[in-house]
């Protein structure tokens, strides 16, 4: 983990990413993302099974957030060609037929 403080009156920008260390075994990378997924969900440790599911799902929802974001062109979004998507007009289907 890492702290930065700005004490300036100056705006800062921090650039922050999660890396695995490219030695870390595939059971340490799952140990170590059980413990950052704890400390976003700390239920998932909870004597609770129904709080310890809710938890558990929460922690699904948030990992797959970005996997969504990422199959989502969103509105006027751009192919991998770089051209607008097609729509189906005139067909009677969807918002905006």
């Amino acid at each position: 983990m890492h702290d930065a403080v700005n004490e300036s009156d100056e705006m800062r920008y921090i650039l922050m990413l999660r890396l695995w260390h490219p030695d870390l075994t595939s059971v340490e990378r799952e140990a170590l993302q059980f413990l950052y997924d704890c400390l976003e969900a700390p239920a998932l440790v909870s004597n609770d099974p129904a709080e310890k599911f809710r938890a558990s799902q929460t922690v699904e929802a948030m990992k797959a957030f970005p996997a969504l974001q990422q199959e989502s062109l969103g509105f006027g979004g751009k192919t991998q060609k770089g051209k607008n998507k097609k729509t189906n007009r005139g067909k009677g289907k969807g918002f905006g037929a």
